[in-house]
């Protein structure tokens, strides 16, 4: 990407649609398109594949209403819109957990990884970091050998790719280790970093030091769910004790201005996604969402999608919202480019017109 010509000041939500863009914070299955979904439903009949799901498991699955219409319908696809209807914070849960349970085979995860690409190159998202929380389809039977085979596939076109790797917190501090262990050696350039998502309240960075000390001697770059279940405690507890480069959402940061301002001296990024938090319930709308005073205090951060299926949101709706919360065209224009000066690919770094050198904020 170095060498590319720079880019046009945006001046409308058009122009967000048209500029090319870069998301450092997107979940593979929440970014899961409906016609994949759908074409997985062909594949396998909905009440049959989650009928093995352990008891909890199902009854949280089968809390979400689009997911009892689906296992319930005799044509089940044309339910799938039911899926990603905005609900409560567990609805979304079970109806995320219920996605994994229709990637079942390698060619099953190798066609959703193809299928978000497709969605990113049709909203000229040009660089992409992508979460893949590799443990849960490995429960589903696929191998590990065969997920990082996928995930080494380069195509050529756009969008450029990398995969930041979960070993999501529910499963432990000793599994997180352990995975991230058994990654290393054959590590494709392409597996570029470590993330831990799931349940931050029910399982605090602290106790994941070794998984991410091994992942940095390792030469992978990381970053850390914080600071959105859970406070600023999580979040001093991400960049002291796990020292990592960037934290995913952050943004309960703002509770404490010690913290607020120790981001912004020491240029510690924050992965923003303020349609999330307000869908999961950290905040109670868009306009009490704290981006602009992070802004403003001069913490780098630029703005994502999280599960933009889930939560139906694009990343250039994401930033045209910036405009109701303060942001000028031009400021805008920065956190658009902070999504490639903040990438773990130096290389992914460009700048807008206007915006001065160096500038992350």
């Amino acid at each position: 990407m170095s060498g590319q010509p720079e880019l046009p000041q945006p001046t409308s939500t058009d122009d967000l649609e048209a500029l090319p863009k870069a998301e450092l914070h997107l979940h593979l299955r929440g970014a899961i398109p409906g016609w994949y979904l759908r074409q997985q439903f062909r594949k396998y009949r909905p009440a049959e594949v989650i009928a093995s799901a352990p008891p909890k498991q199902l009854a949280w699955m089968l809390a979400h209403p689009g997911v009892r219409r689906i296992v319930r319908s005799d044509d089940p696809q044309s339910e799938i819109d039911s899926l990603f209807r905005r609900g409560t914070f567990q609805e979304f849960l079970g109806a995320y957990l219920f996605t994994g349970y229709f990637v079942r085979q390698v060619e099953d995860f190798r066609n959703l990884v193809q299928a978000v690409r497709s969605e990113l190159r049709r909203q000229n998202i040009v660089y992409a970091e992508v979460t893949v929380s590799l443990p849960e389809y490995m429960q589903q039977g696929i191998e590990l050998k065969d997920l990082l085979v996928v995930l080494a596939e380069d195509p050529a076109e756009p969008p450029r790719v990398h995969w930041i790797v979960d070993p999501v917190r529910s499963f432990g501090p000793e599994a997180a280790a352990s995975l991230v262990e058994r990654i290393l050696p054959d590590r494709p350039q392409s597996v570029i970093g470590l993330t831990l998502g799931g349940a931050e309240h029910l399982h605090p960075p602290a106790p994941f030091q070794r998984a991410y000390q091994i992942a940095r001697e390792g030469g992978l770059r990381t970053t850390i769910h914080a600071g959105e279940a859970l406070g600023p405690e999580s979040v001093w507890d991400a960049v002291r004790i796990l020292e990592v480069e960037r934290v995913g959402h952050g943004v309960r940061a703002v509770e404490d201005s010690n913290l607020v301002r120790h981001l912004a001296e020491r240029g510690i990024p924050l992965e923003v996604c303020p349609t999330s938090n307000v869908c999961t319930g950290i905040y109670p709308s868009l306009e009490e969402h704290p981006v602009r005073e992070l802004f403003e205090a001069g913490v780098p951060l630029s703005v994502n999608t999280d599960d933009p299926s889930f939560f139906q949101i694009s990343l250039a709706r994401e930033l045209a919202n910036l405009r109701n919360l303060g942001f000028s065209w031009p400021e805008i224009g920065v956190v658009a480019d902070n999504g490639f000066r903040q990438a773990f690919e130096p290389v992914a770094a460009r700048t807008r017109p206007g915006a001065s050198p160096g500038s992350t904020s």
